[in-house]
């Protein structure tokens, strides 16, 4: 996926008119006074090229969402991180799991997917009034269906707890925003946001065209379907579209341990955040990343702000065959205070992949061996551990020996050291925690499934009388 910058034109045009509705609150009514030179988004929006800038703006919103501030935030709550070596507080209150509603890094990212949200929105207004082919009608629908359901659900992630949390589950889950329309909504539960999200997915994917330059494509919303059902642990129905995906051999793994080194791993991403010319070009969207993790711009005892727990530190070091552990670096090694960081982000500029073929892989594997085909779940495996380990004969022999509960671990247990610093490991555990049931999960001392394990909503979604926060209750 790449992103262009909207002409200023129509970017100015659209922020002045087109009010950037909060999340939360009912809104600040705009009164723009008339008068010549005046610009209104219907004067804005008068062609094929300007819903096309439109929907760049949308995609370049989305990959500001996702420049490290939501994987971050994910990573401070789980058990892969140590605590801010800053004394950030507002960091720290995320890592305490005592996020509040002035919490400014926390107020600063739930904002963030509402703009991609309300400008796709905006598009709605606009397909019927332009000249477009029902080919470049579809195409539009399907982009801003995926944005729409991409930023949805990534924000349901951080802000509810997981689906299966509550046995229907009623429990609350966040604000969703369907139309560009100035209105107080309260939250919807989680069950209505999950089936608002998949409901935008099957659209896009039937939408969506088989190839798309570098936009999203079909095979985008296949495999952001197949997460949010693996999500909610519906195996049944995520399986098949990674079948679909995986074995249409599109996408290749690649040979780099390091999924963010651009040019590496273009031919193993389905979907992933650029800007510039070319695909995986000098565009960063990398931000967050980079301030929490990069690590070689300092001197050698100058920590970063975000280091490994030594609980992941000592996974990442047990085996010296794992290559995995050369992409980190130790301070003050064989001291009391050594710390282990990563080094994956020590880049100038970088792309955020979303979507990539190891990331289904290692799904397709943990559903196949839940599901008693172990022989299914090792070819899945297999081929990113050998590219871990080196030698990895040994390895391999180990994981062919592993079948049930012992090879489901293996497999969960390669996806932390394979995604370490991604995002990724909350969400896991949170889904491994509903499969095992209340309080059989622990994540840094505290359950799974307490209060804390989720961020608070910030201060400005009280000006909505309809508006419920979360319980303030931090975990023990």
């Amino acid at each position: 996926m790449k992103t262009y910058k909207l002409s200023a034109f129509l970017y100015s045009s659209i922020l002045a008119t087109v009010i950037m509705l909060s999340a939360c609150e009912k809104n600040l009514d705009i009164e723009l006074e008339a008068g010549e030179g005046a610009l209104t988004p219907d004067s804005a929006i008068r062609s094929k090229a300007d819903m096309q800038a439109l929907l760049n703006s949308c995609y370049d919103a989305c990959a500001n969402m996702m420049n490290g501030q939501f994987q971050v935030a994910s990573d401070l709550l789980a058990d892969d991180v140590s605590k801010p070596t800053n004394n950030d507080g507002f960091l720290t209150g995320i890592y305490n799991r005592q996020s509040d509603q002035f919490n400014t890094f926390i107020g600063g990212a739930f904002a963030q997917p509402y703009y991609t949200i309300y400008r796709c929105n905006v598009m709605d207004l606009y397909y019927d009034k332009l000249n477009l082919s029902d080919d470049e009608k579809n195409r539009f629908q399907g982009e801003a269906a995926f944005l729409r359901a991409l930023c949805h659900f990534e924000s349901l992630r951080l802000w509810a707890q997981p689906y299966g949390y509550t046995p229907d589950n009623s429990h609350l889950g966040i604000i969703l925003r369907k139309r560009a329309q100035n209105e107080a909504i309260p939250r919807s539960t989680v069950k209505e946001s999950y089936e608002y999200i998949i409901s935008q997915l099957l659209a896009a994917i039937s939408k969506l065209p088989e190839q798309n330059g570098v936009y999203v494509n079909k095979d985008g919303a296949k495999a952001l379907l197949a997460k949010v059902y693996f999500q909610m642990n519906d195996y049944t129905n995520a399986l098949p579209l990674l079948d679909e995906v995986i074995n249409s051999n599109k996408y290749q793994l690649s040979d780099s341990l390091n999924r963010f080194i651009r040019d590496n791993v273009a031919n193993e991403v389905i979907f992933g955040f650029v800007s510039g010319n070319n695909a995986y070009e000098t565009g960063s969207r990398s931000g967050e990343f980079k301030d929490k993790y990069r690590n070689d711009l300092q001197g050698d005892n100058v920590l970063p702000i975000l280091c490994f727990s030594a609980e992941l530190a000592g996974l990442l070091s047990n085996d010296t065959s794992d290559q995995r552990s050369k992409i980190t670096k130790t301070y003050f090694k064989g001291q009391s205070n050594q710390q282990m960081a990563t080094t994956k982000f020590n880049l100038n500029n970088f792309a955020a992949p979303y979507l990539h073929l190891t990331d289904l892989k290692l799904m397709r594997a943990e559903i196949l061996a839940i599901q008693g085909n172990s022989t299914g779940a090792i070819a899945d495996l297999t081929p990113i551990v050998k590219r871990a380990y080196k030698p990895s004969a040994t390895k391999e022999t180990y994981i062919a020996s592993l079948s049930g509960s012992a090879l489901v671990d293996e497999i969960r247990m390669q996806r932390r050291l394979e995604m370490n610093c991604e995002g990724d490991r909350l969400h896991q555990v949170k889904r491994i925690g509903v499969s095992k049931g209340q309080d059989n999960l622990m994540v840094r001392g505290v359950p799974w499934n307490c209060n804390g394990m989720i961020l608070q909503f910030p201060a400005s979604c009280g000006t909505s009388r309809v508006f419920e926060f979360n319980p303030t209750t931090v975990c023990k």
